[in-house]
């Protein structure tokens, strides 16, 4: 995932857009953060993710080495 492509506004923007032409019903406060909040999850996930795998290569090479 590339983070600099993540633009979590221009989706919401997108959202309101379809809303304003018809195309889906009025959008909550809440639901326009649980799109936030669903941005941020898969962000977390994958940087844990790159966390663990780091980790685990930091491990095996610290292990090699002694």
């Amino acid at each position: 995932m590339d983070y600099n492509k993540i633009d979590v506004d221009k989706i919401v923007d997108e959202v309101y857009t379809a809303e304003a032409e018809g195309k889906t019903r009025p959008i909550t406060k809440q639901e326009i953060m649980r799109i936030r909040l669903a941005a941020l999850s898969a962000i977390v996930r994958n940087m844990q993710d790159i966390v663990e795998k780091d980790h685990e290569l930091v491990s095996a090479c610290h292990a090699e080495s002694v």
